[in-house]
């Protein structure tokens, strides 16, 4: 047998994220070039991209045999951003709750968020592209919103990274990286 059948999800080159505007198609195939819509948000941390699948209720008769399963929860994808950049907090926070200060002869670009209980994220499209050897692939969702930022630990020894979890109805693509014959 010559393929590999045992997959890692390393990041396409950069190990970069991008976002879209909500409802942006996602790509076709995972070598499918981006769209202008698509913009890199930053970095995604070395423990990458953790994604749980929808989750439910198993409906079971009288015999408690099971029937049927109904999922009440969409998909979550669990990302680390190691980036603080407007982007990155325009992603976790929502792009109005962002203030972002051009950079003048005082000092450089300065971006900030007030955090309170108003400030939340925007719904968007999100995609994450990987590779492994020839094989390209990627995981994206077209309505995607991050429900939850855990802590944020600032010291000099980690980057600040933002965990998030981010819930929507996520495609999983994987282009073999084997080009049919005759093509």
């Amino acid at each position: 047998m010559s393929k590999v059948l045992v997959g890692a999800g390393n990041p396409a080159a950069t190990g970069m994220a991008f976002m879209a505007p909500r409802g942006t198609a996602l790509p076709t195939t995972p070598s499918e070039a981006l769209s202008a819509d698509w913009v890199e948000i930053g970095a995604v941390g070395e423990d990458g991209l953790t994604l749980t699948p929808p989750n439910g209720d198993v409906l079971r008769n009288w015999a408690l045999i099971a029937e049927r399963k109904i999922n009440t929860e969409n998909g979550k994808l669990s990302v680390p951003f190691i980036y603080t950049t407007q982007k990155v907090l325009e992603v976790c926070f929502g792009a109005n709750n962002v203030e972002h200060i051009a950079a003048d002869s005082t000092h450089g670009n300065i971006d900030g968020v007030t955090l309170s209980p108003d400030v939340s994220a925007d719904a968007c499209a999100f995609l994450f592209k990987m590779k492994d050897g020839d094989k390209l692939g990627y995981i994206g969702s077209s309505d995607a919103l991050i429900t939850e930022i855990a802590d944020v630990t600032f010291n000099a020894s980690t980057p600040a990274t933002w965990n998030t979890t981010i819930d929507g109805t996520w495609t999983f693509k994987l282009d073999d990286g084997q080009i049919a014959s005759g093509s």
